[in-house]
């Protein structure tokens, strides 16, 4: 019995000792492993690539890589950039080409040379717009001159107005102060106006929460986004995105993949903005954005379509007698 416990410490320790050698040799073939990838990518002269066992050409400009070449310094197969939509100026190895560059009215630009699959497009500040640092993503509207123009505006410097003389500010000074309790008397009177004519209307006394649909704060608007981008322009459609927080990025994303297609590109910016917004009270915040964007007749449109749709029919007195006290 007292042998056994003389063996244990023994048999332990050589357990102990191939657990540690084991993990030194995995390190070592890991060691390896790494030192054979270093020496196969130095097996590469410049201007090739390591594909799978071989060293590859480039693929050229205007192309990008669909498989990797079959033999050492074989070429790899390549296909063309989409015409129009992509490009590629350099020589590489990558499965995918650039995406061309869009030149966008909103932001003051215009196409100068169109992209090709080997050059990107070009943008340039439309007439009246002017950019003064390089690499330009926005043109800024040209300054309009009140008391003379010094130098005209150019494609990279803004219009030079002559300075108003301190006579002429004098004048305007005194106007100003002549003007503003003018005004202030005019929006006390027509409030007082507002005021009575509403105490004179018993209908006109309906809270404001009551022209929208009780049954409407969860209404569904897939069936509505096609008739609403229908009513509005692909300006209306992008200055909405805008205002309601879609990034630049998703919305030169959306106008690149529907480039010719105007009708599905406002479908799918007001189908973005109803995704990230989610159903719960879209019906109320899709009025607030509409206003935003100051697209009234498409908002008038819409609530007649969903007023309709509800078989609610009352009219919207309210409203309308409180944008009237607002003017």
């Amino acid at each position: 019995m007292l042998w056994i416990w003389a063996v244990l410490p023994l048999v332990l320790a050589g357990s102990q000792l191939r657990v540690h050698t084991q993990g030194t040799n995995s390190i070592s073939e890991s060691l390896k492993l790494r030192r054979r990838v270093r020496e196969t990518d130095k097996n590469c002269s410049e201007g090739l690539y390591q594909g799978g066992p071989f060293c590859c050409q480039l693929c050229s400009p205007g192309e990008k890589k669909v498989e990797d070449c079959k033999t050492n310094g074989g070429k790899p197969i390549c296909t063309s950039c989409t015409e129009g939509k992509e490009y590629m100026d350099k020589k590489h190895y990558a499965d995918k080409c650039r995406r061309c560059t869009l030149c966008d009215e909103e932001h003051g630009l215009e196409v100068e040379t169109n992209c090709t699959p080997t050059q990107n497009t070009k943008c340039k500040c439309k007439p009246d717009f002017y950019c003064d640092s390089s690499g330009c993503e926005h043109c800024v509207r040209c300054t309009s001159c009140e008391h003379g123009t010094l130098e005209p505006c150019t494609a990279t410097s803004n219009t030079n107005c002559r300075k108003q003389s301190p006579r002429n500010r004098l004048w305007l000074l005194t106007i100003l102060v002549l003007l503003i309790p003018l005004v202030f008397i005019y929006r006390k009177y027509r409030k007082r106006k507002c005021w009575k004519r509403r105490q004179d209307d018993p209908e006109s006394r309906t809270s404001s929460h009551e022209t929208i649909p009780m049954n409407a704060s969860n209404l569904s608007l897939s069936k509505y986004i096609p008739r609403i981008a229908e009513d509005m322009t692909i300006q209306e459609a992008k200055k909405f995105a805008r205002e309601n927080n879609i990034k630049e990025g998703k919305i030169d994303e959306i106008i690149h993949d529907n480039i010719q297609d105007t009708a599905e590109q406002k479908v799918q910016l007001l189908l973005c903005w109803y995704q990230s917004h989610g159903k719960s009270d879209a019906y109320q915040d899709l009025i607030k954005g509409l206003k935003k964007a100051e697209c009234r007749r498409t908002l008038d449109k819409f609530q007649d379509m969903v007023q309709k749709d509800l078989g609610n029919s009352t009219p919207d007195i309210g409203n309308e007698n409180e944008g009237q006290c607002l003017e």
